[in-house]
């Protein structure tokens, strides 16, 4: 198997280096990465992320904060001394209290350290993500860029088609007047004409549909600007056989990373934590006379350990290995999955290539084979019935042309997408 896997990546694509990307469709490209709202939305997420990453960088930062409170109590402790009229008042009715307190992170043992990188490995995620959804889009408009070659094509050769037709006519008319031919002949060839038309309706119609699409990801109104072709993609051979370079195999390595940073963030809630805590201010209730505000700070230390939390953080560990599991499987599925694709479009292009050249052999012997049959029926050597068979063979072996070129075009960019070629650059 691995020797059949080797074979198949050897006769894959490198890239479209070895033929030149239409100027045309570069742009197209380019102005969907600024136009597309979800390539948009995934950029403002990127940023919220990064704000993220601050946060919690932030939290190795002091906190400061300012308060100021006031409180009435009644009754308040009262104590007469016996044989005086002094009255002795531990505590003030009205209190009044101003003033700041901070706090600074001494040291938590590499628990804030562990939150900054699993933030940024969730941040890189996203980046990748964003990367992988400009190559999809990407992809998207190189796919509509090829059917609208394929329909450009199919309308050309239905107007030589149509044009052949009306000849056919104005000859069948002549040989109506001559008494050499039959009005059955006549209207199977307008039969076919509008037939013809009909087709043509049809392709133009499908035409519209896919610039309409095209402007939906461009933002730009396009008509019949767009000359596609299929002279590209181009396939060539494979290098990288570990599909580093494909945007759905780096999207899911990254997932491992971000899912085994998870576990790291789990353990560290087993650590201490060691804190400064400071606060100034001013505030009545000291004695001798408690009514009096006066200035007063404080300084110390708080360390803080977890000791029972109900098995809460041993699950969260237990949980956050799983997740490393599921994402090494997700790895492992998409790249079966790339395998998979590179083998069905590999025989795609393969099937193609030799349909291919048997189309062009069965054109040129249909395009013989009409000048051939046009002669002898304009000397009444054959019947009207054998220049339209030959007509009808040349229109199937020029649509058939058309459709291995769209099918081996169609093939090469996917394995092209599949290798990560970011042809657009």
């Amino acid at each position: 198997m691995k020797k059949i896997f080797l074979i198949i990546f050897t006769t894959s694509v490198l890239g479209a280096s070895a033929q030149d990307v239409p100027g045309d469709l570069k742009t197209l490209v380019q102005q969907s990465f600024d136009h597309y709202a979800k390539i948009k939305a995934m950029e403002t997420q990127q940023r919220i992320a990064a704000d993220q990453t601050q946060l919690a960088k932030a939290n190795r930062l002091p906190s400061v904060n300012g308060s100021a409170n006031y409180t009435h109590i009644y009754p308040v402790p009262k104590i007469q001394l016996p044989g005086s009229d002094f009255v002795f008042q531990p505590a003030p009715s009205e209190n009044l209290n101003a003033g700041v307190t901070a706090r600074q992170l001494l040291l938590d043992f590499g628990k804030s350290g562990s939150q900054i990188r699993q933030s940024e490995a969730e941040a890189k995620l996203l980046g990748v993500q964003t990367n992988e959804a400009r190559e999809q889009l990407a992809y998207q408009v190189a796919n509509i860029y090829l059917n609208i070659a394929f329909l450009n094509n199919n309308i050309n050769v239905q107007d030589a088609n149509i044009k052949l037709l009306e000849e056919t006519e104005k000859m069948v008319e002549n040989k109506l007047k001559h008494g050499d031919a039959i009005d059955l002949d006549l209207l199977n060839t307008r039969v076919k004409l509008e037939s013809y038309r009909n087709k043509k309706v049809d392709y133009v119609n499908a035409l519209q549909k896919q610039l309409a699409a095209l402007g939906y990801f461009t933002g730009d109104t396009l008509k019949d600007s767009i000359r596609a072709g299929f002279n590209w993609p181009a396939t060539g051979v494979l290098q990288d056989t570990a599909f580093s370079g494909n945007s759905a195999m780096k999207t899911a390595l990254e997932k491992e990373k971000v899912a085994e940073q998870g576990v790291q963030s789990a353990k560290t809630q087993y650590k201490p934590s060691l804190f400064l805590d400071a606060g100034t201010g001013f505030k009545n209730g000291y004695l001798p006379d408690v009514t009096m505000p006066k200035f007063n700070y404080n300084a110390g230390v708080t360390f803080s350990v977890p000791i029972y939390n109900g098995r809460k953080l041993r699950t969260q560990e237990h949980i956050a290995a799983k997740q490393v599991e599921i994402a090494k499987w997700n790895t492992q599925d998409v790249k079966d999955n790339i395998r998979k694709e590179v083998t069905q479009q590999q025989s795609d292009v393969a099937a193609s290539r030799e349909r291919l050249q048997t189309a062009e052999v069965l054109l040129q012997q249909a395009e013989r084979a009409l000048q051939l049959a046009q002669s002898r029926y304009k000397n009444g050597v054959i019947t009207y019935l054998d220049m339209q068979n030959a007509q009808t063979s040349l229109l199937e072996a020029q649509l058939s042309k058309i459709q291995y070129q769209y099918q081996l075009s169609i093939s090469s960019l996917a394995l092209l997408q599949l290798n990560g070629n970011e042809f657009w650059r």
